[in-house]
């Protein structure tokens, strides 16, 4: 299982990196679903830098695909680019949590400070709906079940310019998602 955090400043390649991991995967045999969720303004790039350089197709799926069919079935489902709240829509969710679905082999968050979870000072957890989907993924369990998937994905990339951002909780959230099981509390992560 290969779970990392990726953190390089903006515009160091990225993106290239996530390609390059997944052509390497691909070509071994080592996955065949691959999700990439994204800002939806970015999932346009992520379409066209994986065709470009490394001749990768993947389709990009919107909330209207979700309201017609399910995306994440047959054909044209084992690539997949989404955005992150059209993923965390109810619709789209669901669509995800549908028996016949296939877990995804390896699923890459781009902006990954975007999924944002903090501690209040009542240390209530406070997590966003952004939060949530990368928890259902990352196979964190929910009592919610508009949480709950029955799969989650065996490999994990998680992509950005700033996880810290000067502030440690939210910083530690980030490396709850790639490794929930050893790093289920502050304290085991401190």
């Amino acid at each position: 299982r290969l779970r990392f955090l990726l953190a390089d400043d903006a515009g160091a390649g990225k993106t290239i990196m996530a390609g390059l991991y997944i052509r390497e995967m691909l070509s071994r045999r080592l996955i065949r679903r691959v999700l990439i969720v994204a800002p939806a303004g970015l999932i346009g790039n992520w379409q066209r830098e994986l065709e470009t350089l490394f001749s990768l197709e993947f389709r990009i799926i919107t909330g209207a695909d979700a309201r017609s069919a399910n995306p994440f079935l047959g054909n044209g489902s084992d690539r997949i680019i989404v955005s992150i709240d059209t993923l965390a829509g109810e619709t789209m969710f669901r669509c995800l949590q549908h028996p016949d679905v296939e877990p995804y082999d390896l699923v890459i968050f781009d902006e990954a400070h975007k999924l944002a979870a903090d501690r209040e000072p009542d240390f209530h957890i406070r997590k966003t709906d952004r939060y949530r989907v990368a928890e259902a993924l990352a196979g964190i369990h929910s009592d919610n079940q508009r949480w709950q998937l029955t799969w989650k994905a065996k490999h994990l990339l998680l992509l950005t310019a700033t996880p810290h951002m000067g502030k440690d909780f939210p910083y530690y959230c980030l490396w709850r998602l790639l490794e929930p099981e050893s790093l289920s509390t502050l304290d085991a992560f401190n």
